[in-house]
């Protein structure tokens, strides 16, 4: 695909996503919903809700399906915008978190739905933490076998 015309789609793209957030502002408002007296405990929600679905979407097995079919067909100009959203946690956070708060407040048992992708946002968390520490301790025990190897003898704690 012309480098410049995916850029126009991906520019394009950014006024689609202001007129979808002004049409669910418009609807929230219809409902009596004032977004600005969101609760922290809501605001909480929603950001985890967000975070473990832009992470679906991105990174998880569950999507890859969708995100190899779209990735093989980037060169529709629409299909290569899409490609650049989902493969982009950044990008994908912003339409994601949209989506998100329309779940919530918009869609009959939406919430029920958020507070389980809050859930999951949780568990995702405690599942990343977990796997740095495991990253952080193989590496430590790493280095301290070459030191054990290089020098013959192991370090006591004093010396750490």
């Amino acid at each position: 695909m012309n480098e410049r015309k995916h850029q126009a789609w991906n520019f394009w793209s950014a006024f689609v996503f202001l007129g979808l957030a002004v049409l669910v502002g418009f609807l929230l408002e219809k409902q009596g919903i004032e977004i600005q007296e969101m609760t922290f405990r809501e605001a909480v929600v929603i950001l985890l809700a967000s975070f473990r679905v832009t992470r679906i979407l991105v990174f998880e097995k569950i999507f890859k399906y969708a995100r190899d079919l779209v990735r093989a067909k980037q060169d529709y100009y629409l299909v290569g915008t899409i490609s650049s959203i989902i493969t982009c946690p950044w990008c994908m956070g912003v339409w994601s978190t949209l989506m998100v708060i329309a779940l919530y407040y918009l869609v009959p048992f939406g919430d029920l739905l958020t507070y389980v992708f809050a859930l999951a946002g949780i568990v995702s968390l405690i599942i990343l933490l977990s796997n740095l520490l495991h990253m952080w301790t193989e590496n430590r025990q790493r280095v301290h076998q070459r030191e054990k190897i290089t020098t013959g003898f192991q370090r006591s704690n004093e010396d750490r």
